[in-house]
């Protein structure tokens, strides 16, 4: 019983503390600071004192819940403050972010899982997406841990990189806009890229990283076809006839993937009011973090050591992916 008591509290106090660094530090963000932190006390005495069954507990079904809640504070109405130029632009920074992790990481060979969260969070919108994906494909702690500590560095990165980009390319402050919203992962990075430019920038960019949120949607959806296909052919591999049962279809489509898209939808339909909306953002916030605390409890120093520079480097190559496709297609579209 009193390991219980000092497992909740020892979450509370590392819960509390992420929240207020990333509220005092927005670049470095909540979920980077939640993953430190965890990962610190991983490496401490306090660690082996933890109930097992409550961090299990919390890594699994609260994380669930905020993903769920999360849903809560997307609406497909916003889809109609933007164009389908911009539509078309996050689209294809979808597909090419993904297909880019795919092929670098043939030659870098990062395990699929960690490769495919990372083409992922490049994509939408860095930890968000990266949380929401993981539990599907099962990728192990030190992954997402990886996987968002990657988002984070081409966010700050991005901070350096993108004004000179927008004066060599001559844009004004709505394509500047559009390329912060489009190619910058965290929306700390978002906000604080695009409002040094200008406060027209700034506005637009905010509605176009919203926008780029909801991909998640149809994003995980693509995941569930990827984690069937997966077992498909790895049934056909063994000679053996996959069939489709109410069990199968369950372990293929996770519950928490239905109540979210159930979340979206119901949010695009029925107008939530703002301060509700507020509400909820903040809870699905709270558990989300308190659940990237104990997935920190699961990242020791040698296995982030083992993965080494390759994920940085398929990072590295696919954020330029996405750089260069929005570049261009901006240019086109709106040069």
């Amino acid at each position: 019983m009193q390991n219980k008591i000092f497992t909740i509290m020892v979450l509370g106090i590392s819960t509390s503390l992420a929240l207020f660094i990333g509220g005092t530090v927005p670049l470095l963000g909540t979920s980077i600071a939640a993953i430190l932190i965890g990962a610190i006390i991983r490496h401490t005495p306090i660690y082996k004192i933890l109930d097992s069954t409550i961090v299990g507990f919390v890594s699994s079904y609260l994380l669930k819940a905020g993903i769920v809640l999360l849903g809560f504070t997307l609406s497909l109405r916003i889809l109609n403050e933007v164009g389908i130029g911009i539509l078309a632009i996050l689209a294809s920074v979808i597909v090419v972010s993904i297909l880019s992790s795919y092929l670098f990481n043939k030659g870098l060979k990062v395990n699929n899982e960690m490769g495919l969260l990372i083409g992922i969070g490049t994509s939408i919108c860095g930890g968000s997406a990266i949380v929401a994906s993981a539990p599907i494909i099962e990728a192990e702690d030190e992954d997402i841990a990886v996987s968002i500590t990657t988002m984070f560095i081409y966010s700050m990165l991005a901070l350096l990189i993108l004004p000179a980009l927008g004066k060599i390319s001559a844009f004004t402050d709505q394509m500047y806009g559009i390329l912060s919203g489009a190619a910058v992962n965290d929306t700390a990075s978002v906000v604080a890229t695009a409002f040094d430019w200008s406060h027209e920038a700034g506005g637009i960019a905010t509605v176009v990283k919203l926008v780029r949120t909801l991909f998640i949607v149809p994003v995980t959806i693509c995941v569930i076809y990827y984690k069937y296909y997966k077992q498909r052919r790895e049934s056909l591999n063994k000679a053996e006839k996959m069939s489709i049962s109410w069990d199968k279809l369950k372990s293929i489509v996770p519950i928490f993937v239905v109540f979210f898209v159930m979340a979206v939808i119901f949010a695009s339909i029925v107008p939530i009011p703002e301060s509700i909306t507020r509400l909820i953002s903040t809870s699905s916030k709270l558990l989300m973090t308190v659940a990237l605390v104990t997935i920190g409890f699961g990242v020791h120093i040698q296995q982030i050591k083992k993965a080494g520079i390759k994920p940085i480097l398929l990072g590295a190559g696919t954020w330029a992916s996405v750089l260069a496709i929005s570049l261009v297609l901006i240019k086109v579209l709106y040069g």
